[in-house]
């Protein structure tokens, strides 16, 4: 696996950069990424869009699926809410590949605050690429 690549790539990401994602741990089938809340992040009510925290771990297991070597595609994802968020959080999202097969895999991934509270729950079933990661640097 091409660690410091994908880093690279998913920190380079046009959309997690809006955002402020940041990949900071991965491994082979697993990524780990954070995300602070701002005012812009928050919806009508004063508590971050359910959008920000389905783009934090569509992102974050993104990466999870592309630690396998191959160019990984999301194909089908559900997130269930369970509290809310607040401006000035820190939420952290875990992905783990829970299966692989020949070209189908699913991820799951865990949201949760810096004490642990967890504040969603996602999991995305994943297609795996034919091509291979083609890192320009190493």
């Amino acid at each position: 696996m091409h660690e410091k690549y994908i880093i690279n790539l998913f920190n380079n990401c046009e959309v997690g950069r809006l955002l402020g994602i940041e990949l900071c741990d991965l491994r082979e089938g697993f990524a780990k990424g954070k995300l602070t809340i701002k005012k812009k992040h928050t919806n009508i009510f004063g508590t971050v869009h359910g959008g920000i925290l389905f783009t934090l771990a569509d992102h974050v297991g993104g990466a999870c699926g592309n630690t396998l070597g191959k160019k990984s595609l999301l194909v089908e994802s559900a997130i269930q809410y369970i509290k809310a968020v607040n401006e000035g959080d820190t939420v952290l999202a875990e992905a783990a590949v829970s299966h692989r097969g020949k070209k189908i895999g699913r991820i799951d991934i865990r949201i949760y605050r810096e004490n642990m509270e967890i504040v969603a729950l996602m999991h995305m079933i994943f297609y795996i690429g034919s091509d291979d990661h083609c890192p320009e640097t190493d």
